[in-house]
């Protein structure tokens, strides 16, 4: 499963939205695997995607012109 343009405005941020936003479709899907992409900069989001459990896998672009992202993984817990 790969994630897309997952955000928070700022004023809503530290609520713990963005977490549920990501459990939620890890719920519905139960992929085996998850991965993102993210800016190195995006600073915020990093921390958010640590605490998750993600891993970094290395640098992604997709262009060859075009911006590097962070591409992230996470290998998801079966339910019990």
């Amino acid at each position: 499963m790969g994630l897309c343009e997952l955000a928070v405005r700022p004023p809503w941020q530290s609520q713990g939205i963005g977490s549920q936003l990501h459990a939620e479709p890890l719920k519905a899907i139960a992929p085996k695997w998850s991965s993102l992409l993210a800016l190195p900069s995006n600073r915020r989001g990093q921390d958010l995607y640590a605490r998750l459990g993600y891993d970094y896998a290395g640098p992604y672009r997709n262009t060859a012109d075009g911006p590097e992202f962070d591409l992230l993984l996470l290998q998801v817990e079966e339910s019990a």
